[in-house]
């Protein structure tokens, strides 16, 4: 009889020790919140606009000939004569790459398979350093032969200052959202405990703008400002 009291009573203490354990864990869980086992992870950006002082033509030189080594020829021929009229425009060597070089058949299908000849096609990056230049250098490549413009990008030769404004941004960006979800979860002042850089770079588009545009002048390629930008992945904690 003693030996049967003895496990009821154990029973009944193992259910009171669960009990209590299930009605003390919301306490438990507030102790943790209490303890500020709490971040806030948030994004900042930045953006600082700054004046392009370098601009990038890209543009092909395309040639057909029913006989490839003709056309390969006649693109050879275009490209010298185009490296020459950029060279009296103070473009060096070193600003003009190719950005791909491609010779392929071509074909009517419209009425079978009828050979038409080979494309030879020429594409070139032209970095022009001084901006009021761009028009020009455009219309001059066009007259000494290249078919096709396919794009005006504007950037910075050093964007490094700019970024380094541009991240200082995004911290205070960080920083003011932070401020807004710390009041709005009724939470302690916060402090920075780790920050992730994540760059973005900087990117300008050229607008094109008709030569009738500037009456007697060289086509006009119009620009905005290059926008350096930058972003951070910052961690706050209690």
């Amino acid at each position: 009889m003693k030996k049967y009291v003895s496990i009821s009573t154990a029973l009944v203490v193992f259910i009171f020790v669960i009990g209590v354990a299930v009605v003390n864990m919301p306490q438990m869980i507030l102790a943790q919140a209490a303890g500020h086992h709490y971040t806030i992870t948030v994004t900042g950006n930045g953006v600082v606009k700054v004046n392009p002082d370098i601009a990038t033509v890209n543009l092909s030189i395309e040639t057909r000939n029913i006989n490839r080594e003709d056309a390969k020829s006649e693109n050879t021929k275009i490209v010298q004569k185009l490296r020459k009229v950029l060279k009296e425009q103070n473009i060096i060597e070193q600003d003009i790459t190719t950005n791909w070089f491609n010779i392929y058949p071509e074909y009517d299908w419209s009425s079978g398979q009828r050979f038409l000849g080979h494309k030879v096609s020429n594409q070139l990056s032209i970095k022009v350093r001084e901006i009021k230049n761009v028009g020009k250098i455009i219309d001059l490549s066009t007259a000494a032969g290249a078919t096709v413009v396919s794009g005006v990008q504007f950037g910075v030769e050093d964007n490094s200052t700019a970024y380094n404004e541009a991240l200082i941004k995004a911290v205070e960006s960080a920083k003011q959202k932070t401020t807004i979800l710390t009041l709005a979860a009724d939470f302690d002042d916060m402090r920075i405990v780790s920050v992730k850089e994540t760059p973005m770079g900087y990117f300008g588009i050229g607008r094109y703008a008709a030569a009738s545009e500037m009456s007697g002048c060289h086509t006009a390629i119009l620009h905005n400002d290059i926008e350096v930008s930058a972003t951070v992945e910052v961690v706050f904690a209690p």
